[in-house]
């Protein structure tokens, strides 16, 4: 799948060459797991292969997310995201989302 970043820094969070900063920010567990959690990403072809179980965990939200999604990077973090291009066309056929744009890292409920 092609990744999208919403912002530069949200980019760098998310690239192996940052990892020294992420663990001082976040921790190793985090770090790892999000190094993991984009290795996934990109590694499939379409949103539908991106596995629906813990650890990984792909959710669809709602309320002031709707039309995103979410991935467990950790218990507490989350990983969201949107079909690329799809701002005003809900998307049913998970399998045609082969383009996202990762718009944040967030604790979760927080």
């Amino acid at each position: 799948m092609q990744l999208y970043y919403k912002t530069d820094k949200l980019r760098k969070l998310c690239k192996e060459e940052n990892k020294k900063e992420v663990i001082k920010k976040y921790g190793l567990e985090f770090s790892k797991k999000l190094l993991i959690r984009i290795n996934l990403l990109e590694k499939v072809n379409n949103l539908n292969e991106v596995p629906t179980c813990l650890p990984t965990r792909r959710h669809k939200l709602i309320g002031n997310y709707d039309g995103c999604y979410a991935i467990n990077i950790t218990n507490q973090y989350r990983l969201i995201f949107k079909p690329k291009d799809a701002d005003s066309v809900i998307i049913e056929n998970l399998e045609l989302i082969t383009k996202i744009e990762i718009t944040e890292v967030s604790k979760h409920y927080e």
